[in-house]
């Protein structure tokens, strides 16, 4: 599509920036409205603009903090674009001082460059929604009991015995009520997951491929939107750090193939982990991390082959709509 205007968005917790640019770059309008959904709505309807649908809206992705202007977006049917906050800045040049105006101006501009790249913002099911609210409480819940368990384990033999019993009864309370609200919570998230249909296939087909328990498969789930974000594995190997990159320059190869640190680092723990549990089981898997070992390979490079191998798996189980069929594996 076409766009009369690029609008760059600036998200705080209080207020945005608006900065709105027309086809040759000149400043339209630059405002400040406070972050709430009937305010949005209200200052964009003063907008001197034909219609709000010629306008490219693009914002840094904030978390929460974008609610309100994801909402809006859905009633005024606004062409939202949700960008990394890394990719603007890789692509805005050298940067001296900051201002939430002149970020605002400065992601209009990139919205205005790269146009074509525009990936619009599509809302999340009920469902998924209300899932990645449940699973960021339980990852909190779930940091802070480990934080209580570290101090049973660390300070027993470290204080006065008297002492470090009366304080290990209140932590002891402590991590129970942390137990009793997780556990909670597991139980929403799998009802949520057995009022959809889809969900809940999906569910029962990753968790058919060996290594893949109910936290893997369900995280996945929740950061493909229901396998729709990504269109192929490589892609969700690369965004997991999992995808091996050379470095090289002219005739010199510096590096072997490593892999990136930008990468979501949590879900990146939970395929090794998977990985972990898959050469754990007599397998396709097992043999095939077993005779690589024998082949002088290093077995963290293994693993992260294993963990490769299982992006692909769960892909392919989702494609075909079937579970996960074993293969014979010849033990030599």
């Amino acid at each position: 599509m076409n766009y009369s205007y690029f609008c760059g968005v600036d998200i705080s917790k209080q207020h945005l920036d608006f900065c709105l640019l027309d086809r040759a770059g000149a400043l339209v309008i630059q405002t400040r409205c406070r972050n709430a959904h009937k305010v949005i709505t209200k200052q964009l309807a003063k907008w001197p603009v034909d219609e709000l649908g010629h306008v490219l809206f693009c914002a840094e992705n904030t978390g929460m903090y974008g609610y309100h202007l994801a909402k809006a977006a859905e009633t005024l049917g606004l062409s939202l674009w949700i960008e990394h906050p890394g990719q603007i800045k890789a692509c805005s040049g050298l940067q001296r001082g900051k201002t939430d105006p002149a970020d605002a101006f400065r992601i209009a501009q990139y919205s205005r460059r790269y146009q074509d790249r525009a990936v619009l913002y599509m809302p999340l099911s009920r469902h998924l929604q209300h899932l990645c609210y449940l699973q960021s409480e339980r990852e909190l819940l779930v940091g802070h009991r480990a934080t209580y368990k570290g101090q049973l384990s660390d300070q027993c033999h470290h204080m006065d015995p008297h002492a470090y019993q009366q304080k290990a009864r209140r932590l002891e309370a402590i991590i129970a009520v942390f137990d009793t609200q997780i556990a909670d919570i597991d139980q929403r998230m799998a009802t949520l997951i057995g009022q959809h249909q889809q969900l809940q296939q999906q569910n029962q087909l990753l968790q058919s491929i060996p290594g893949i328990g109910p936290r893997l498969a369900l995280a996945v789930i929740i950061l493909t939107k229901g396998f729709s974000r990504f269109d192929n594995p490589r892609a969700f190997c690369c965004y997991c750090g999992v995808a091996p990159f050379v470095w090289h320059s002219g005739d010199q190869v510096h590096t072997r193939g490593r892999v990136s640190h930008r990468a979501d680092k949590r879900m990146k723990s939970l395929l090794h982990m998977g990985a972990l549990a898959a050469i754990q089981c007599p397998g396709e898997l097992q043999h095939y991390y077993r005779r690589k070992c024998k082949e002088g390979k290093h077995k963290m490079s293994v693993i992260n082959a294993v963990r490769s191998k299982l992006v692909h798996r769960m892909f392919a189980v989702i494609k075909r709509g079937k579970p996960y069929t074993p293969i014979a594996c010849k033990i030599t």
